[in-house]
C-alpha cells in the first residue's frame, strides 16, 4: 500500500513530490512542501520533519542531503518527509508563529478549534501518526541561540519510550536525554509517544549561521534512525560515551544589556561557576551569571555579544545523569 501524505504519493523505488495543506490564508492555502522516499522492499515508515520552529534551516538542508545520497535500492519502507512543519514561522523567520505568538512546539496535541498554532499542532500529531510508525524531527538552534549536539526523547517507561531511548543512541549525539519536564509536554516528539509510537528530536547548531558540521551530523541521524529501524543496512553510528542529560533549568536575565559567554554548548559547568557576564554599554558587568547547580552541561546558549532584555533565556543548562 502507498504512503500518501496530502498530494505526494509514494512509489516503490522512487523519491516523488508533493504537498500538504496546513491551514489557510485569507486567500488561499497554507502548504508545506512534501518528499516521500519509497524503498524497493517494504517495510515502517519513518515521519521526517524540519522547521517546526521557522529559522532551524538546517532540517531541511539535511533532508534535501538524505534524499539526494540514500540508495532506494536498499532501503526497506518509506521515509515520508515534511520539509516545514511551520510554514508561517518559516516564511516569518520567527521561532514562534507570528500569527498568534505561540510556540507551536508547546501546544500539542493541539486543538481544532483553537487558535492557529493549536489547529496547526492538531493537525501535525494526526496526520503524522496515521502515517509514521516512527518520528524524527529536526532541529537547529535558530537564530537567537545556539545547541550542542543532542538527541531528546520521552521514556515513561512504555514499550515505546523504550524504543525512542534506543532510537536517540543510534541518532549519533553524544548528549542524550530523556525529557520528562512539564516544559516539554507540548512537544510532538512526547505527544506522539503518549500516542503509543516513538519519537526524538535531534539538535545541532544555530546563532543564525548554519556550518556543514551541523548539516552532517542532521543527516547522519537520518541514516542512524534508519539503521536503527532495519531500514537500510549496516549498524547505526555508536560512541565510545555518551552523556545523559536529566531536567533542564532555563536560565533568564534580569538585567538589559550585552550577552558575554565565558562557555559554549556542550560544555560541563559546576555549581558557582562564573559563566557569563551581561555588560551595559558602558562596559561595566550589570549582571554577573553563575552556575546554580551542582552539575550539569550547557544544552543552548545566547548567542554571543547579542543585545538582550532582561527576561530573555541566555541559557539552557541540563542536568547531568550517570549512565
Amino acid at each position: 500500500m502507498s504512503t500518501v501524505v496530502g498530494t505526494a504519493i509514494g512509489e516503490r523505488g522512487k523519491i516523488t513530490r508533493g504537498h500538504l495543506d496546513l491551514g489557510e490564508y485569507p486567500d488561499g492555502a497554507i502548504r508545506s512542501p512534501v518528499v516521500i522516499a519509497t524503498g524497493a522492499e517494504p517495510g515502517p515508515v519513518l515521519w521526517l520533519q524540519a522547521c517546526i520552529h521557522g529559522p532551524e534551516v538546517v532540517g531541511p538542508l539535511a533532508i534535501q542531503r538524505f534524499l539526494k545520497t540514500v540508495d532506494l535500492g536498499q532501503l526497506k519502507g518509506t521515509v515520508a518527509c515534511l520539509m516545514l512543519a511551520n510554514p508561517l514561522g518559516f516564511r516569518g523567520y520567527n521561532r514562534l508563529t507570528p500569527q498568534d505568538g505561540y510556540n507551536l512546539n508547546r501546544v500539542f496535541p493541539g486543538d481544532a478549534e483553537g487558535h492557529y498554532s493549536y489547529q496547526l499542532a492538531h493537525r501535525l500529531l494526526e496526520v503524522s501518526l496515521a502515517t509514521g510508525d516512527a518520528m524524527l524531527d529536526l532541529h537547529s538552534g535558530g537564530d537567537l541561540t545556539i545547541t550542542c549536539h543532542y538527541t531528546l526523547f520521552h521514556n515513561d517507561g512504555s514499550p515505546q519510550g523504550a524504543v525512542s531511548e534506543r532510537l536517540a543512541y543510534a541518532s549519533g549525539a553524544p548528549n542524550i536525554w530523556n525529557s520528562l519536564e512539564p516544559s516539554l509536554a507540548g512537544a510532538h516528539f512526547a505527544a506522539y509517544t503518549k500516542r503509543g509510537k516513538p519519537a526524538l528530536i535531534v539538535e545541532s547548531g544555530g546563532g543564525a549561521r548554519v556550518t556543514e558540521e551541523d548539516i552532517a551530523r542532521l543527516t547522519q541521524a537520518v541514516f542512524g534512525v534508519a539503521q536503527a529501524l532495519d531500514m537500510l543496512p549496516g549498524e547505526p553510528p555508536k560512541r565510545d560515551r555518551y552523556r545523559l542529560g536529566a531536567d533542564a533549568i532555563h536560565m533568564k536575565a534580569t538585567r538589559g544589556g550585552l550577552f558575554l559567554p565565558f562557555v559554549a554548548p556542550g560544555d560541563d559547568v559546576v555549581r558557582g561557576q562564573h559563566i557569563a557576564d551581561i555588560v551595559d554599554l558602558y562596559g561595566d558587568v550589570v549582571q554577573a551569571v553563575h552556575c546554580p547547580v551542582e552539575r550539569a552541561w550547557v544544552g543552548s546558549i545566547r548567542r554571543p555579544h547579542m543585545p538582550i532584555y532582561n527576561g530573555d533565556q541566555v541559557f539552557e543548562l541540563v542536568g547531568t545523569r550517570e549512565a
